[in-house]
């Protein structure tokens, strides 16, 4: 029988506890798939930032340590695995379900601004030359002779990045395993809108926020124009403003949702 489960990647910063982050999504993820975490330590060679705009027009440059998340494949213990952001909290089964599919490698294409603001669509695509863009947040995979390939060749363009960033048109700083897989998965699906999730990527921005949750049903903050507004969403959500998961009150309220 094939072995299944879920694969945590994160790496240390002095600004952002990543290893909690990942205790949380691996607690919420094993209650609602009912399938094994595993979380590993990446301790990269090269360092990364990024600036972050905070709720409140907050700037503030963090480390941004994402690279080596190519490595999936051979850290993976799993014969299927699903590779999530320590970001993304799973609250249902919906991700497990694509266990039981008959693919081998999916992806999101598009991610959705729960807030209506739809500020991902910029990202459709990753570069002035308008070539689709992939989300590296959620990768469903097998271990297969073609997917070791888009993992190698995934770690060809991490190596390469200044140039694929030439050659396609992209910023080369910061580094982004969103570019690095998208071209990665587009080489190797011979540029076919294959391999894909067949919804969108529900998100929320680091420019709002997580102000509380209870009973399986999320309290957000988001900015319209010169406003501020909340809404109450259920589902999945890839919280970009990590600050917010990480605030005493949400966290244990997120911890606490479900006993071990």
């Amino acid at each position: 029988m094939k072995s299944k489960g879920i694969l945590l990647l994160y790496s240390e910063s002095d600004q952002l506890d990543y290893l909690k982050l990942a205790e949380l999504c691996a607690r919420l993820a094993k209650h609602y798939t009912d399938l094994p975490v595993t979380i590993k330590q990446l301790n990269p060679k090269q360092k990364n930032i990024r600036t972050f705009r905070w709720q409140d027009d907050i700037l503030e440059t963090v480390e941004w340590n994402n690279y080596n998340r190519c490595d999936a494949y051979s850290l993976s213990p799993y014969d299927q695995t699903l590779l999530i952001d320590v970001d993304y909290m799973i609250q249902n089964d919906t991700l497990a379900q694509y266990f039981h599919s008959d693919h081998d490698y999916i992806c999101h294409n598009n991610s959705w601004d729960i807030s209506g603001n739809d500020v991902f669509r910029h990202d459709e695509y990753m570069s002035q030359n308008k070539f689709d863009m992939r989300w590296a947040t959620v990768v469903y995979f097998t271990k297969c002779e073609q997917n070791e390939r888009i993992f190698e060749t995934w770690r060809s363009v991490q190596n390469n990045y200044e140039y694929y960033s030439k050659l396609f048109g992209f910023n080369k700083a910061p580094y982004r395993n969103d570019f690095a897989m998208s071209i990665s998965h587009q080489i190797n699906s011979g540029y076919a809108n294959t391999g894909t999730f067949n919804y969108s990527m529900p998100a929320l921005s680091s420019t709002d926020e997580v102000i509380d949750y209870n009973d399986g049903r999320w309290l957000v903050k988001y900015r319209y124009k010169e406003s501020h507004n909340v809404l109450r969403y259920t589902g999945d959500l890839h919280v970009m403003n990590k600050r917010s998961l990480l605030d005493t009150q949400v966290y244990d309220k997120l911890w606490s949702s479900h006993a071990s």
